[in-house]
């Protein structure tokens, strides 16, 4: 019994997968919509976040922090920090709105929280939107 169930999450992980943009139209917070926008985060987060967080997320000492938090990843304060940029003990993260569309940044912080974090959970564009429009209007950018 166990590994007919197994036999079927992985046919539905591969399913979700290969479909793509279709599962997009699905609520982002589904742990399937979250394993679809990581799996498009991960070539994002290499080319663009890896050189200062690591490969693994491991971080790198007074330039960026690990991202090897646990649940403190699945807040929203994860997301507003990618999209919005940050200053920490005086290392500079860039805001990534308008230099990634709103898709793009959702599915960073999907891949980062489905790698290290507690529970997939994956933004929605529209969050990723508000948090932008608010940076700007705090002339953040």
């Amino acid at each position: 019994m166990f590994d007919r169930r197994r036999g079927i999450a992985v046919a539905l992980v591969l399913v979700a997968l290969a479909s793509g943009s279709a599962q997009r139209t699905k609520s982002a917070d589904s742990g399937t919509g979250a394993l679809v926008s990581a799996y498009d985060g991960g070539a994002i987060y290499q080319q663009q976040c890896s050189t200062c967080h690591g490969v693994r997320g491991e971080g790198v000492a007074g330039v960026a922090p690990s991202l090897r938090l646990g649940a403190t990843l699945d807040s929203r304060a994860t997301l507003l920090a990618v999209a919005r940029g940050s200053r920490r003990n005086g290392a500079v993260m860039p805001s990534w709105c308008g230099l990634l569309s709103d898709r793009e940044i959702a599915d960073v912080v999907a891949y980062i929280r489905v790698t290290w974090g507690a529970r997939p959970q994956a933004p929605t564009e529209g969050e990723v939107a508000t948090a932008c429009r608010s940076s700007a209007q705090r002339g953040a950018h």
